[in-house]
């Protein structure tokens, strides 16, 4: 365990950290941004961040995954260079046609999807600005292949420094809004391809055919495990548009200000997850490959279940921090959005699986159900019940890939998940949450009190039910207090 730790904390600080730093600097600005913005406002750079995710995720043709996937299917530094020219050559090239595409196609799609012709500039921004998102995906995935931490910590400060400059300057000095958000993820992108591509310069080769078909079809293979994540992210979005009535761009406000407080969770893990994948995939070779996987699943599956509880109870407490009083009607959707990132923790090993045993196609398969089912029940849930629909939608289509994905791993690699121990604590955890949503009004140090035993139960039961023992979480408090020691005497 000791090793691991020691092996995955030194990524995590490095090249984890880019998938850190900019969310976290959202999460840090979105006291200020939501005293700027109002509720509708926000609802709106939602609804147009959505489309720019999708339209962001296609131009990338899941070249990231692909170049992880291939990265060290050869020792040899040719191969290496030929993989990463390769996923560059074709992301890039998908991403000017797309981009191309979405800019003469902006006056129709601000008018029918957006209902506000006055922002086809923007989405004519985004679709120019593709290229370098597709650019800085790429990098930042060969930086994470290569196993470089001072590659990581450059791109990791380049999206801290930029995205700061972003919302100072364009939504608290020059007050644009909701846009202002939208450019700022635009020039973070293009300052992280720039930097990146310096960084990566010599380990870029012009790849031979077979690479590229090799890069394309595990693209083409993953890809539509992509569209669904997407769609099972932001398509509720869509739903809410057509189905809502009344001020429709509030209620969105509020479902994407739910979802910005329990995505904060994810936020938390990203460096983690960045981390764990590269080095699941470097050593999956070695005879306790699988082992790790399992041990892997228990330690991820114990924090974020002990951070949504945390999140599902104190979120009125978050938004009266974080947000001005007319967001605090966001605050009952956060406890059970957070369940998204206690299935993406058991996600992410799942597909490293999957991954190290080359089965793409089971893990695309097990995303496109749980976006089939989750289109399905945003059409039949959000027309009755609105943002509590969608709520429900999302939470019930990401645990569908998680168990369709485990079911079949199991015969093609076979790990020896504890998952009756994971079940054991879920449950246990979702009754404690229920317990507190259902407390009823209450002075506010008796109120936090409360929260904070339920809190304390569900430490009891993990160890309880051996998710964590208590050997394993002194050694991690003893790995913790060593390495705070090293850097800090």
């Amino acid at each position: 365990m000791r090793d691991i730790l020691k092996r995955l904390s030194k990524m995590v600080v490095g090249y984890g950290a880019i998938q850190w730093a900019g969310p976290l600097l959202s999460f840090l600005l979105f006291p200020i941004i939501t005293r700027i913005l109002d509720v509708s406002d926000y609802g709106t750079a939602d609804v147009i961040l959505a489309l720019a995710a999708g339209m962001a995720m296609l131009a990338t043709f899941a070249q990231p995954n692909a170049l992880s996937t291939h990265f060290n299917d050869q020792p040899n530094i040719n191969w290496k260079r030929q993989v990463v020219g390769g996923s560059l050559l074709i992301s890039l090239t998908i991403s000017v046609l797309l981009g191309a595409s979405l800019v003469v196609v902006a006056p129709t799609l601000a008018q029918v999807y957006l209902k506000k012709p006055e922002y086809t500039w923007l989405l004519q921004v985004i679709g120019a600005s593709l290229v370098c998102g597709a650019c800085a995906s790429v990098v930042t995935a060969t930086a994470q292949a290569q196993l470089r931490v001072r590659w990581g910590m450059a791109l990791s400060l380049t999206t801290v420094l930029t995205t700061v400059a972003g919302n100072v300057l364009l939504v608290l000095v020059l007050r644009l809004g909701g846009p202002g958000l939208v450019l700022t993820s635009v020039l973070t992108a293009c300052s992280v391809s720039v930097v990146g591509l310096i960084l990566v310069r010599k380990q870029i080769a012009w790849p031979n055919p077979a690479i590229i078909r090799i890069l394309f079809i595990s693209g083409l293979t993953i890809l539509p495990a992509f569209i669904s994540s997407w769609a099972l992210q932001l398509a509720d979005r869509f739903f809410l548009l057509h189905y809502l009535s009344g001020d429709v761009l509030t209620s969105m406000g509020y479902y994407a200000t739910a979802n910005r407080i329990a995505s904060l969770l994810g936020v938390a893990m990203a460096p983690l997850y960045a981390a764990w994948t590269p080095l699941a995939l470097a050593m999956q070779h070695e005879a306790a490959a699988k082992q790790r996987h399992a041990d892997m699943s228990r330690y991820l599956i114990a924090i974020v279940l002990v951070a949504a509880l945390g999140l599902g109870l104190f979120s009125t407490e978050i938004l009266l921090v974080l947000a001005r009083p007319t967001y605090l009607p966001a605050a009952p959707y956060v406890g059970f959005l957070a369940y998204v990132q206690v299935f993406s923790a058991f996600g992410t090993v799942l597909a490293t699986g999957a991954l190290a045993a080359k089965q793409l196609t089971s893990w695309s398969g097990a995303v496109i159900i749980g976006a089939i089912v989750n289109l399905f029940l945003n059409y039949l849930l959000i027309p009755i019940y609105g943002v509590w629909g969608a709520t429900i939608s999302t939470v019930v289509s990401y645990g569908v890939p998680q168990v369709f994905l485990y079911f079949w791993l199991r015969n093609r690699y076979p790990v020896p998940y504890p998952v009756g121990r994971l079940l054991s604590a879920l449950g246990v955890q979702i009754l404690l949450l229920t317990i507190g949503i259902l407390l009823p009004p209450l002075n506010f140090p008796i109120r936090i009190l409360i929260k904070l035993l339920l809190m304390a139960s569900l430490v009891f039961a993990l160890f309880r039910v051996e998710l964590i023992t208590k050997f394993e979480a002194q050694q991690g408090w003893l790995f913790i207090r060593n390495q705070w020691h090293l850097r800090f005497g």
